[in-house]
């Protein structure tokens, strides 16, 4: 396995959270769309899964 990238963002509380609640509700689909393959689409959703949680922890939780 890879080792991991860590990524810091400074973001605006408002920024967080509208970037939580996106990371919620985009679809395996619109992923798909703009992937070259299902390969990077399992990658992305992934990473976005991280994303996700890095959020929530930090105290942004999707509504």
């Amino acid at each position: 396995m890879s080792q991991p990238v860590v990524i810091t963002a400074e973001l605006t509380p408002e920024n967080a959270q509208a970037l939580a609640q996106f990371v919620k509700r985009i679809s395996h689909e619109a992923i798909r769309a703009v992937s070259r393959d299902d390969a990077e689409t399992f990658l992305v959703r992934d990473a976005l899964d991280s994303l996700r949680e890095a959020l929530d922890l930090a105290g942004f939780d999707p509504e």
